[in-house]
């Protein structure tokens, strides 16, 4: 059963509510742009399964997503490092993918509940057991360096539509 653009839009909008902390500065101008594709499975000329992004124009269970947040110093002034901080929630009816968090310069960590956040090693489930993938809620990125105006860097990470 494919999920109708309504649906679809609908996650979008989640992944969409990204938030943008930046401590110390007042007029800086970082501008976020969120993006969704669908990751797509191919066998290449030579036999080898390959994966391409493409629209997320119609998606059913068991697609895998990609979400991609860039943000871009819009500003005169350069942004200080490690002021840049990315939350975004997994978004419902999906599952993350472990291991496609991706953020250069950035350090990256997992929350439970969308507000104590920590490396997986550290996050128990409410059992008392160490968390898995499947039951993160959201991620954050601290983007290290500083940005300066001009610039700009993208965070991403992939989930799996239940």
């Amino acid at each position: 059963m494919s999920l109708t653009n309504r649906t679809i839009q609908s996650i979008s909008k989640i992944a969409a509510l990204a938030t943008l902390l930046c401590a110390g500065w007042v007029s800086a101008e970082v501008r976020l742009e969120n993006s969704l594709k669908k990751v797509e499975r191919y066998v290449n000329a030579q036999g080898e399964v390959q994966h391409r992004l493409v629209e997320a124009g119609s998606i059913v269970p068991g697609d895998e997503l990609k979400y991609v947040v860039k943000f871009v110093n819009q500003g005169d002034q350069t942004v200080d490092a490690g002021t840049i901080v990315i939350t975004d929630h997994i978004p419902e009816h999906t599952v993350y993918l472990p291991g496609t968090a991706f953020g250069s310069g950035t350090s990256i960590s997992y929350s439970l509940d969308g507000e104590l956040f920590g490396n997986p090693e550290e996050l128990e489930s409410a059992d008392g057991e160490l968390a898995t993938a499947t039951d993160y809620s959201a991620i954050r990125w601290v983007f290290a360096p500083s940005l300066e105006p001009g610039e700009s860097s993208y965070v991403s990470f992939n989930v799996r539509l239940k």
